[in-house]
């Protein structure tokens, strides 16, 4: 029968830490996001404490005074992502780099002992990185991957045939990946709380509820293979760059200097990818977590740095409220096309000078590393280019399809 393996990393940042620091392991150990203010990461000891992501450390502290803080180091934590999609393909040639700590991997007709196999790709990953994975093995991608969460950490669940009725049986509906919380309320007045409820109702109704992704849900949870898995990442409708200011800021130069760097990230993805987009959005993230948004469109498709940040500048001037403190903010590029050098035309306004700077600032980027030139317009954010664990995040890994 063909059969689709999820394996998912347990804890993987602290796991990542515990490689390189055995003296964690067995430890409550969190680590640190935000130049080390808040929590992003738990051990499963840190999380019996009570400690929950989104802590602030010094919280966290108090509440358990032994726990151990690390911050993060997210270019480490992609060297050991990648050896784990190197451990995967000894078993596939059909890996779906899903996210930096999971994977999906093709089994394609497999005769064998399927639990031995689960063991064998779970110390085979354990044996080469150093890192405790769990591992669903089942018909389908979706079964798969609620599998592998079923007896965390280092759990092995396999989910076949004859065991389908009672694995739907036991697994909450908001326990299935495309379901979640929010839905979850829309479905439980009508009497779907279990994924078999789910599957016990009829597809055309399942569909007129949660429309085709809900029908695709449904197929797959019965155990009918719908959802591939994939070798390439499919073409993205957007890309964007942003995240936390490290604090609620109102001075428009050190928003718009957050902004500014955002959107050098953006642009190094663009040209790492040999993209150009046309359309741009900014959001602001206030303190209470309310959104400011605004939109631009480019004269023509484009990657170039300058031409970007002046679209982006206008926005922004458009949008910023003197009002608000903001604690967070997006850049996001979208109408995105296939980079295709073409003539300069009597509407392109970036000038020269520009488009030499923007040359320049490529070849420095690809021989020395994002950030060895930046805009000047950054310099009133200078603290964070200090921090090194600033200056690559998770979103700025190649191949893999999400975070």
């Amino acid at each position: 029968m063909k059969l689709i393996a999820h394996v998912d990393a347990d804890s993987f940042y602290v796991s990542c830490e515990r490689v390189r620091s055995p003296g964690l392991i067995g430890k409550p150990v969190c680590v640190l996001g935000n130049q080390g203010a808040i929590v992003i990461a738990r051990s499963y000891e840190a999380k019996k404490t009570g400690v929950k992501v989104g802590t602030p450390v010094w919280e966290a502290k108090k509440m358990y005074p032994d726990m151990v803080f690390v911050k993060r180091d997210f270019r480490w934590y992609s060297v050991l992502s990648e050896a784990m999609q190197d451990v995967l393909h000894k078993f596939s040639d059909t890996i779906e780099y899903y996210s930096v700590d999971e994977s999906f991997v093709d089994l394609g007709d497999y005769n064998g002992d399927v639990h031995n196999l689960a063991a064998e790709i779970q110390n085979a990953v354990k044996q080469n990185t150093g890192l405790p994975v769990s591992v669903g093995i089942s018909l389908t991608k979706t079964l798969a991957k609620i599998a592998s969460d079923k007896n965390k950490p280092l759990g092995i669940c396999v989910v076949l045939r004859d065991d389908l009725s009672l694995f739907l049986a036991d697994t909450l509906v908001s326990e299935v990946s495309g379901i979640g919380v929010n839905l979850e309320k829309r479905l439980t007045p009508i009497g779907i709380v279990t994924a078999r409820d789910f599957v016990q109702k009829d597809r055309i109704f399942i569909k007129k509820i949660l429309n085709k992704p809900g029908e695709v849900l449904w197929y797959e949870l019965k155990g009918n293979f719908v959802l591939p898995v994939r070798n390439e990442r499919p073409r993205r409708k957007g890309v964007s760059r942003g995240g936390s200011l490290f604090g609620a800021k109102s001075e428009k130069n050190i928003v718009f200097a957050f902004m500014v760097r955002n959107i050098e990230k953006l642009c190094d993805a663009l040209l790492k990818q040999k993209l150009e987009i046309k359309n741009l959005v900014l959001f602001l993230v206030t303190d209470s977590g309310f959104f400011l948004k605004g939109e631009g469109i480019l004269l023509d498709f484009t990657n170039s740095f300058s031409v970007i940040l002046e679209e982006f500048k206008a926005i922004f001037y458009r949008v910023f409220s003197g009002f608000y403190k903001y604690k967070g903010l997006h850049v996001m590029g979208f109408n995105i096309r296939d980079f295709s050098p073409k003539q300069l035309s009597i509407f392109d306004f970036s000038g020269e000078k520009g488009r030499k700077m923007d040359k320049i600032r490529e070849s420095v980027l690809k021989k020395h590393g994002l950030f060895a030139v930046r805009s000047a317009n950054t310099a009133y954010i200078n603290d964070v280019f200090r921090d090194d664990a600033s200056n690559f995040e998770i979103s700025d890994m190649d191949k893999k399809f999400c975070f």
